[in-house]
C-alpha cells in the first residue's frame, strides 16, 4: 500500500494540535505579567509599565527564536529525514509547555521566557510540514496542498484561546492550559511516530546549508530592486498587525476587565472572523475583484480599526470592532501572498516564499519589543497606534511605489 496518501491528513492532524498549543498561550499572559490581583502574577514590584514591557518581551522572544530556527530545521530535514525532525521539534514544542506550566506554578519569570524561546525554535514545524508538502505533491497542486497549513493555524488559533480560557476558568489555575498542552503533544509524538511515513528517505539536499538562511532572506529581499517595494509593503503589513495578538489580551485585562475565559472566547471569535473571510468571503470576492482592489479596501480598514478600537468607550463596541478588523486582516494576508507570488516568475515561488516567511518571522518578534517598549513609555494604546501607522505606510508602498517598481507577472 502506497503510504503517501495519508501524509496530508497526518500533517495537518499534527500542526492543528501545534497551533492548538499554541494559541493556548494567548488568554494567559495578560493575566500572569499584567494582572496584579491574578494568584498567579510573577511581577510583583514591577511598575505597570514594566508589565508591558515583559509582556511583549515573552512573545517576542518566541519570534525571534522562530526567525533564527524555521530555516535551519527545514534544511537538517533535508540531510535527515523529515520525519525525524517532525517529531524532534513536536517533542521539544510539548517539552515547552511542561516547562511554561512549571514556570506558572513556580512564578519563575526566567522559565517562562525559556519556555517561549524553546517554544519559537519548535515552531519550525512549520518550515518542515511545507518541505513534506512540497514532497509529495505536484507543483501545481502545492498551493492547495499549502492551505491545509492556513486552515490548521485558523482552527488552532480559535480552539486554541477557547480552551485555555475555559480551562483555567474552570480549574482556577492558569499552568493547567500548559498540562493539558503538554499531555497532546505527547499524544502528537505517538501519532506521527505511527502514521506519518518518510517523505524525503535519499535525504535530498534542495539547498546548501546554512545556519543563517533568514538573514540571507532579509538580504536578497533588500538587494531584488524589482520586488523589493512589494517585499516592503509586505514587511510593513506584517509588523503592523504583529502588535494585535500580544497586546490584544493585555488591553482587554486592563482596560476592561476581561478574566482569562473571557480573553479567550474574544480571541476564538478573531480566528472565526479570520477563518470566514479565508474561506467565504474571499471566495466571493476573488471571481469579481484582483488582489491589488480587495486590499486597496481591506488593508485600510485593518489601519483604521487598530487606530480605534482600544479608544472605545464600551465592551460592546470594542466587540462589534473583532470582525471589522478580523474579515479585512484574512483578506488581506491572502492577497498580499497572491500579489508576491504574481510578481515572480514560476521558477521563484519558493524563494519568494522563503523570503516572505523571514518577513513574517521577523515581523513577529519586532512587534512584541517595540510594542511593549512603546506601551511602557506612554500607555496600552500605544501599540495599536503603532500597528495602524505601519499598516498606513504599507498601504502607501503597495499603491504609490509598488507599482512603478514591480510590475512583471509571473508567467
Amino acid at each position: 500500500m502506497n503510504p503517501q496518501p495519508r501524509v496530508l491528513p497526518v500533517l495537518f492532524a499534527t500542526l492543528l494540535i501545534d497551533m492548538i498549543g499554541f494559541g493556548m498561550v494567548f488568554p494567559i499572559i495578560p493575566v500572569l505579567f499584567t494582572d496584579p490581583s491574578s494568584p498567579s502574577f510573577v511581577l510583583d514590584g514591577y511598575s505597570k509599565g514594566m508589565q508591558f514591557l515583559m509582556a511583549g518581551a515573552v512573545t517576542a522572544l518566541w519570534g525571534v527564536t522562530q526567525f533564527l530556527a524555521a530555516p535551519i530545521l527545514g534544511q537538517l530535514s533535508d540531510l535527515y529525514g523529515r520525519k525525524r525532525l517532525l517529531l524532534t521539534g513536536v517533542g521539544v514544542l510539548g517539552a515547552s509547555h511542561i516547562l511554561f506550566g512549571i514556570g506558572v506554578e513556580l512564578g519563575s519569570l526566567g522559565l517562562l521566557l525559556f519556555a517561549r524561546a524553546i517554544a519559537g525554535i519548535a515552531a519550525g514545524n512549520t518550515a518542515i510540514a511545507q518541505a513534506t508538502i512540497a514532497d509529495v505533491t505536484a507543483p501545481k497542486d502545492r498551493a492547495k496542498s499549502f492551505g491545509l497549513i492556513g486552515a490548521a493555524f485558523g482552527i488552532g488559533f480559535i480552539l486554541g484561546p477557547l480552551l485555555a480560557g475555559w480551562i483555567a476558568g474552570v480549574s482556577a489555575d492558569p499552568a493547567m492550559p500548559f498540562w493539558v498542552a503538554s499531555a497532546l503533544g505527547l499524544l502528537n509524538v505517538a501519532f506521527l511516530a505511527v502514521f506519518l511515513p518518510e517523505t524525503n528517505p535519499q535525504h535530498v539536499v534542495r539547498q546548501p546549508f546554512t545556519l543563517w538562511r533568514s538573514a540571507r532572506n532579509i538580504r536578497a529581499a533588500l538587494e531584488d530592486a524589482h520586488i523589493r517595494p512589494l517585499y516592503l509593503a509586505s514587511f510593513l503589513y506584517l509588523l503592523g498587525f504583529g502588535f494585535l495578538p500580544p497586546f490584544y489580551g493585555v488591553f482587554l485585562v486592563n482596560e476592561l476587565g476581561f478574566s482569562a475565559a473571557q480573553v479567550g472566547m474574544a480571541f476564538a471569535a478573531v480566528g472565526v472572523c479570520v477563518s470566514f473571510a479565508q474561506l467565504v468571503v474571499l471566495r466571493l470576492l476573488t471571481p469579481r475583484y484582483s488582489e491589488r482592489a480587495i486590499v486597496r479596501v481591506s488593508m485600510l480598514m485593518v489601519a483604521f480599526s487598530m487606530a480605534t478600537f482600544s479608544f472605545l468607550p464600551s465592551v460592546w463596541m470594542v466587540m462589534m470592532m473583532i470582525p471589522l478588523t478580523a474579515i479585512p486582516q484574512g483578506l488581506t494576508m491572502a492577497n498580499m501572498t497572491a500579489i508576491i507570488s504574481r510578481a515572480v516568475p514560476a521558477e521563484r515561488q519558493g524563494v519568494a516564499l522563503g523570503i516572505n516567511g523571514s518577513l513574517m518571522a521577523l515581523g513577529s518578534a519586532l512587534a512584541p519589543a517595540i510594542g511593549g517598549l512603546g506601551s511602557a513609555v506612554f500607555d496600552i494604546h500605544t501599540p495599536f497606534v503603532m500597528g495602524a501607522v505601519s499598516i498606513g505606510a504599507s498601504w502607501a508602498v503597495l499603491f504609490f511605489v509598488a507599482p512603478r517598481r514591480a510590475a512583471v507577472p509571473a508567467s
